[in-house]
């Protein structure tokens, strides 16, 4: 008798059951993005037509990765247009041969880059 119930409280132990199953499980967690503005479309937009159009033709030049059009991108989505175009322009103002004092990483095309995510 004393092992049959041991072995029963055991048993339910292992494992929740019935209403109590639903709380375990995770739910899948909906990411919910905020609408962007119509000056955002736009300069999306202008960001993909030079990614896209300027840049294939005219060759890879950034010294940085993410490229300074991809970290602008990202920055304007981050932080809205007037931020993400503000930290775009520093970004530009930065690109140059000097050396980089902070990590590197290689490119696709194997070249050293510096690495200088948005933060």
């Amino acid at each position: 008798m004393v092992f049959s119930s041991l072995f029963l409280a055991l048993f339910l132990s292992i494992a929740p059951w019935g209403k109590d199953a639903d709380l375990c499980q995770p739910k899948p967690v909906e990411v919910i993005k905020p609408p962007q503005s119509v000056v955002q479309k736009v300069a999306r937009a202008m960001i993909r037509f030079h990614q896209e159009v300027i840049s294939p033709a005219d060759g890879p030049r950034s010294n940085y990765f993410p490229t300074s059009s991809s970290y602008t991108l990202q920055a304007i989505e981050k932080y809205g247009f007037v931020d993400g175009f503000l930290l775009g322009c520093d970004r530009l103002m930065r690109e140059n041969q000097e050396p980089w004092l902070y990590s590197t990483v290689v490119n696709k095309e194997g070249f050293r880059v510096k690495y200088d995510p948005v933060p």
